[in-house]
């Protein structure tokens, strides 16, 4: 089935009910593929196959919000031969997308049949799409309750569907945002499922680490990296939740992000070492030398960058935690 305004000749009136007829009937079958999956995951896999496919796009993708400064590739189909975009770009920094950005948190679709006419008009996006051999693109916000979760995309569609796939778009981001909902309550479960294999020791029961993160996501990831070692943990998404769980206990580590809601992680980190010396391991976004040079200089004991490998992680807090061994506990108050 094609995607167009219509049949030539036919009244502006029959134009529109013929294309909202063949819209709902492809909006019906991508409803179909994601209800035969077995899980939410491999409904949005399905989908942005079937989108692609369908819709003769190089790329179909989701972005979904990792940090107040980054928005993550979770999600992608790409046709044959094409790069992949998760493998090359598996976050973006929101201001490499401004305006563009801001337009999608305001619930306004992108689309631009002509990347090149960007050159001149718009930059800075015209820079980050052209390596990428973006010719034409979508983006659609996915809004829930109106927050913004991140958005659906598709790279190179033909310009002439593009204003009808940008009406698909508006109608199936409900079902995505649904499906990432889905997703995160079936990964909430298996934090209550040990990762931990039959007959393995946890090595660490009676250390505590807080883990300090303004995404919810990586928070409760890092939950399950870290839980089947044995570790006692608390979570911050703030440094002010930070604060008050040192108010009520000393962990033996942090692991600390930089970017937080209501202050730097750099700074805080100073304060820490300066008053109760616990070792910090930072896992932020920031990948620059300067940065990490910061926090070596701030006192850290190891510097992750997103995203991380599980065994990275693990093994910076295990050295941490090896750090604080030998040291008195000190439970001064973080103010």
């Amino acid at each position: 089935m094609e995607l167009h305004a219509g049949s030539a000749g036919c009244p502006p009136h029959l134009h529109y009910q013929e294309s909202a007829a063949r819209n709902e009937q492809f909006v019906g079958e991508c409803l179909k593929k994601i209800r035969a999956a077995p899980d939410a995951e491999e409904g949005l896999r399905r989908l942005l196959r079937f989108l692609g496919e369908r819709l003769e796009c190089d790329r179909v993708y989701v972005f979904e919000e990792m940090d107040r400064q980054h928005i993550r590739n979770t999600y992608e189909w790409c046709t044959p031969g094409m790069s992949s975009g998760i493998e090359e770009l598996p976050y973006v920094a929101k201001k490499d997308l401004l305006p563009w950005y801001g337009q999608l948190t305001a619930g306004e679709n992108i689309i631009e049949p002509k990347v090149e006419t960007l050159r001149q008009r718009d930059p800075l996006i015209y820079e980050f799409l052209q390596p990428q051999k973006i010719h034409s693109i979508i983006l659609s916000p996915l809004l829930s309750q109106g927050k913004m979760y991140g958005f659906l995309g598709a790279d190179n569609p033909p310009p002439e569907k593009m204003e009808h796939i940008s009406v698909v778009f508006d109608v199936l981001a409900y079902f995505v945002c649904s499906l990432v909902s889905q997703r995160e309550l079936a990964r909430l479960r298996e934090r209550h499922v040990p990762l931990q294999k039959p007959g393995a020791a946890a090595r660490y029961t009676g250390k505590t680490v807080l883990l300090v993160d303004d995404s919810p996501e990586l928070l409760h990831l890092n939950e399950r990296v870290l839980r089947p070692e044995g570790y006692s943990l608390f979570c911050a998404g703030t440094l002010g939740e930070a604060r008050a769980v040192l108010d009520q206990t000393a962990p033996d580590a942090i692991v600390l992000d930089i970017d937080l809601p209501d202050g730097n992680g750099l700074d805080f980190c100073r304060e820490l070492r300066a008053a109760a010396n616990i070792p910090v391991v930072f896992l932020t976004a920031h990948s620059d030398a300067q940065t990490v040079q910061k926090g070596a200089e701030a006192g850290s004991c190891a510097f992750l960058t997103k995203p991380y490998q599980m065994e990275e992680l693990q093994k910076a807090v295990a050295e941490a935690v090896g750090e604080k061994t030998d040291r008195k506990r000190d439970g001064a108050r973080i103010t």
